[in-house]
């Protein structure tokens, strides 16, 4: 006997099959509209894993109608490898899953990636299993044998679902990133300083952070214009970048000067991760995509807590006033509150922190 499908919420969907779907938290973003070209829908791709041929045969059939890309595999273990190389815009998982089981194995690929769009198809009449389902991280369970108007419906839903959760990721990125050097802005660098030194002060550990700026920027502007000056920064906000540990952080924080954050590391250890980073930048070419090959040099200020500052702006202030001091003496140096040097070594410990420098 057709049973009318509802959503949880209570209304009816246009459908004679019943589908258990788990709640999204609201957004404020407007709804969106998806584009159902071929084109479009040919990069979209979808996974399905089942045992039983006959039953993802089906679901794939459909699938493959509606323009989408599917992969298929049989096993728990080969789901989660495909979902670790590749990013699907909905997942399909059967009734027979070997092993695990599909509610274990929806539970790992939520736990894993809580953006997946899991939908498990069969027992969507019970009642128990579609709270399990749900309470694991299903988005949908749909009904079987599927048919093509209800798999239409959970795959447009999976579909703009992506969508969505791709375009809030990008609002987020944009607001924690610098447009020109990609490196973090200003903004996500007093969220984040105050959060880490909380966690210093918390745990008695011991952060550092690096000012700097690149020496005679002006000169680039004048001599090759102000689009090289910018793609010279860029260039050293990826050099910078490429030489840092992953809990070190670089960030733009205004004009030419950048700022680096250097946790579980002391006033000796920082003037030797400056050093290096100096050295790095008066060794490379600037502007060779621009047919040049331009010498810069740049200019650091070291501070570390709690000696230099126990709060965000003391500490930012120290490492700015230091590098500064460099810039009216030497240039191309490394200083802090109470030392200078325009050229330096290192210490073995050191050399050891950026080998690969």
């Amino acid at each position: 006997m057709p049973v009318t499908a509802k959503k949880r919420s209570g209304h009816p969907l246009q459908t004679q099959q019943k589908v258990e779907r788990r709640r999204i938290p609201a957004g404020h973003l407007a709804p969106l509209s998806e584009d159902k070209s071929p084109a479009s829908l040919a990069k979209r791709r979808i996974l399905i894993a089942d045992k039983d041929h006959r039953a993802r045969q089906q679901v794939q059939e459909l699938l493959e109608r509606q323009g989408l890309q599917v992969d298929v595999v049989t096993t728990a273990a080969l789901a989660l490898k495909r979902v670790q190389i590749r990013v699907y815009d909905a997942i399909f998982l059967g009734q027979e899953i070997p092993r695990i089981g599909r509610l274990e194995l929806t539970e790992r690929i939520v736990r894993r990636y809580p953006n997946a769009s899991v939908v498990l198809l069969g027992d969507s009449h019970n009642n128990q299993f579609r709270r399990h389902a749900v309470k694991r991280g299903a988005l949908y369970c749909l009904a079987t044998p599927v048919s093509r108007d209800m798999l239409e419906i959970v795959v447009q839903s999976c579909l703009e679902r992506t969508h969505l959760l791709r375009q809030v990721a990008e609002l987020q990125r944009k607001t924690i990133q610098d447009d020109l050097t990609t490196t973090f802005n200003r903004r996500y660098l007093d969220a984040y300083l105050d959060e880490e030194l909380d966690r210093v002060r918390r745990y008695r550990r011991t952060l550092s952070i690096l000012f700097f700026d690149l020496d005679h920027l002006k000169d680039v502007n004048d001599r090759h214009g102000h689009l090289a000056g910018s793609l010279a920064l860029r260039e050293l906000a990826q050099l910078v970048k490429g030489k840092l540990r992953k809990s070190d952080r670089i960030f733009r924080y205004g004009g030419d000067e950048f700022v680096v954050t250097l946790p579980e590391t002391g006033a000796e250890g920082a003037f030797c991760v400056a050093h290096r980073l100096r050295r790095l930048v008066r060794s490379h070419r600037f502007l060779r995509t621009l047919g040049r090959g331009v010498r810069l040099t740049a200019s650091f200020g070291v501070a570390t807590f709690p000696e230099d500052g126990a709060v965000q702006k003391d500490l930012i202030r120290a490492a700015d006033q230091a590098m500064y001091r460099v810039k009216t003496r030497t240039r191309d140096g490394v200083a802090s509150r109470s030392k200078i040097e325009a050229d330096r070594l290192g210490s073995d410990a050191g050399r050891s922190r950026l080998a690969r420098v």
